[in-house]
């Protein structure tokens, strides 16, 4: 006979455990993509058996390891969030929505990550109809992202300010991290993709993308602690069909 536990299973998370993990992934995708451009620069690793390797921690490739630490961190948040918009609909508080709207955001974000919407979608389309861009709109998808960003931005003001300081200054700072990566940096590599330094897109790109990825696991520090102050415990308990009826008939 099958054993089963007669209790839910309680999972604890330590912060403090979880952020270094976060933080040390971010470090090694830094390091990985510093050391397979300082070998590109020795020999022509491209070329070679280790060219996989050169694809696989190159920040400016994409379905690597970059890329998969990336989707992990934006879903990790979102599904917080998800969490939290949970917690605010039984306690019938007025911010639901909006943690349900940061949710799908950022979970439609970790989708765009894994499969580059941005560029390889939403890019191409602009591409066909307007041409590649000039200057620091080389990459044309800004021109529907920005104002989206913007849009949101003020909408997710009140928000915001309805937020503790401990925690609203915490969203801002990975928010402003987060923009200066994706859009600041980005339109750099933008101007030096036109010009054609390569040399310097490589650290353009390393910049860009560690900011993005540490503006994640800032955000994903700041809402785990917002959930243990707000002393949540999930546990998870699989009833079966057959197992939430007999409950029912003993409740009766």
């Amino acid at each position: 006979m099958q054993k089963t536990l007669d209790y839910p299973l309680e999972v604890e998370v330590n912060i403090p455990r979880v952020t270094q993990f976060l933080l040390f992934a971010v470090a090694l995708s830094a390091a990985g993509h510093i050391i397979v451009h300082l070998l590109s620069f020795l020999f022509d690793i491209k070329n070679t058996p280790f060219a996989g390797i050169y694809r696989f921690f190159n920040m400016g490739e994409e379905a690597n390891f970059p890329t998969y630490i990336s989707t992990l961190n934006l879903l990790f948040a979102g599904v917080l969030c998800g969490i939290i918009a949970f917690c605010q609909l039984k306690l019938k508080k007025n911010t639901n929505s909006q943690w349900v709207g940061l949710s799908a955001g950022l979970v439609l974000m970790s989708m765009d990550e894994a499969a580059q919407i941005h560029e390889s979608v939403i890019g191409a389309i602009l591409e066909n109809y307007i041409g590649r861009g000039t200057g620091i709109f080389y990459y044309v998808w800004y021109l529907v992202y920005i104002p989206i960003v913007v849009i949101v931005g003020f909408l997710y003001i009140p928000f915001i300010k309805r937020l503790p300081l401990r925690y609203s200054s915490r969203f801002c700072l990975a928010a402003l991290i987060f923009l200066v990566g994706a859009i600041g940096l980005e339109m750099l590599e933008s101007v030096l993709a036109e010009a054609e330094a390569f040399a310097y897109i490589a650290i353009s790109i390393l910049f860009e993308e560690t900011f993005e990825m540490l503006s994640i696991v800032i955000l994903i520090h700041t809402l785990l602690l917002y959930l243990t102050e707000s002393n949540l415990t999930l546990k998870l308990d699989f009833v079966n069909q057959k197992r939430r009826q007999l409950s029912s008939a003993e409740k009766c």
